[in-house]
């Protein structure tokens, strides 16, 4: 009998406003980090963030992977950002400098960790971590509607 592979989702999601977040299905942990917000309508702004969600998904997790005894580990990161996808499974051009950079720390992770990674585009809908941004985002608007009131 082989030993049986073990698959790891991970939702991943980048707001411009300077929140990321990601969900690892596994453990059924979450994480929210707040970073710079990038410039509003700056080039490549939106995609650097869903890459910067994507980086500290698997950085965030990286003990966790090597943790997992089994030989065979399928570590499946998904993104509803299309794009950000297409970038990491080099079907389109890195283009940007930052995203580089930031798609070369990805690589270097990953060469820590022996399974097989997948990066896969999912609906909006279905993101984890995109709903856990969309009710902080919801709750931070709440907390200024309220604080303008009073």
């Amino acid at each position: 009998m082989g030993i049986r592979a073990i698959k790891i989702a991970i939702d991943a999601d980048g707001s411009p406003l300077g929140y990321i977040s990601w969900h690892n299905h596994h453990y059924n942990k979450s994480k929210i980090r707040i970073l710079k917000p990038s410039i509003k309508n700056e080039k490549f702004g939106v995609q650097r963030m869903e890459m910067l969600a994507i980086y500290f998904a698997i950085s965030d997790n990286l003990r966790a992977f090597k943790k997992l005894k089994r030989r065979k580990k399928t570590i499946i990161v998904r993104s509803d950002s299309k794009s950000t996808i297409e970038l990491l499974n080099r079907k389109i051009e890195i283009r940007d400098d930052i995203l580089k950079r930031i798609y070369n720390s990805i690589i270097r992770i990953l060469k820590k960790i022996s399974c097989n990674m997948v990066f896969y585009h999912l609906d909006r809908t279905k993101n984890t971590a995109g709903k856990i941004l969309e009710h902080l985002r919801k709750d931070t608007n709440n907390f200024q509607i309220k604080t303008l009131l009073y």
